[in-house]
């Protein structure tokens, strides 16, 4: 039987300068993109989300919008 796996991935812009932040992946994914990650089980898209920017780039976020 197939299964689903969640993934979340998150813009980040500057309100003033507008710029948004990008990672330059080299591992598994190459390439340029917005930090996110895997969804655990039982953890909600948004806290995920929030958890994966904290890992990757030491930024901690609120009040994310979809």
């Amino acid at each position: 039987m197939p299964t689903n796996e969640f993934t979340t991935m998150v813009m980040i812009q500057n309100k003033h300068t507008g710029k948004v932040l990008v990672q330059d992946r080299v591992k598994s994914w190459k390439g340029l993109s917005f930090p996110g990650g895997h969804v655990e089980n039982g953890e909600s898209f948004y806290d995920c989300a929030v958890r994966e920017v904290k890992e990757e780039t030491g930024l901690e976020v609120r009040d994310l919008k979809f």
